[in-house]
């Protein structure tokens, strides 16, 4: 259902995900746990298409949300 593939984000030079690989089945819970500045509001934004990643994808029900348009990211959400 959702599938990261070395998604990387950078703000001014400065790498917060670090090549993010994983995958989300239907009906599997994920928990994103993480200290203070480490990155968990970046991925979230990512996965959801407010973000861009600098390099990597990001799969949601067999599309490629960085690839897609704003209307289709829309019927996903």
């Amino acid at each position: 259902m959702i599938s990261l593939r070395g998604v990387r984000v950078s703000y001014s030079g400065r790498e917060i995900l670090h090549g993010i690989t994983f995958d989300v089945q239907r009906g599997e819970t994920l928990v994103i746990l993480g200290g203070s500045g480490s990155g968990k509001s970046t991925l979230l934004r990512t996965l959801v298409g407010l973000e861009k990643p600098t390099s990597g994808e990001v799969w949601i029900a067999g599309k490629n949300f960085s690839a897609i348009s704003g209307a289709e990211r829309d019927d996903i959400r």
